[in-house]
């Protein structure tokens, strides 16, 4: 099995139902998130307090990768989507 980026991406070429392709599209845009945020932190660990100069970009990117984590929808809302739709819990809003 490969990353749920590409298995979403087959998933929809092949037409399947609309719900695997959701769940494919809710766990990918979530790592895609955690994995941003995770290259913003390493950068500015890297970086250090030069980090948040302008020049280097970097605090451009923290900020940018910040609104991956909440916007369009919220990582607690895709998180309870996972929870509900993928694994089953009972709905927890």
């Amino acid at each position: 099995m490969g990353l749920p980026f590409s298995e979403g991406l087959r998933a929809l070429e092949e037409g399947k139902d609309t719900k695997t392709i959701g769940n494919y599209a809710n766990v990918s845009k979530y790592l895609a998130a955690e994995i941003a945020w995770e290259a913003g932190n390493v950068a500015m660990d890297v970086y250090g307090g030069y980090g948040y100069a302008v020049e280097t970009g970097i605090e451009r990117k923290l900020r940018e990768t910040r609104l991956y984590k909440v916007a369009p929808i919220s990582q607690n809302l895709v998180l309870s989507y996972i929870s509900h739709h993928i694994l089953g819990l009972p709905k927890s809003y």
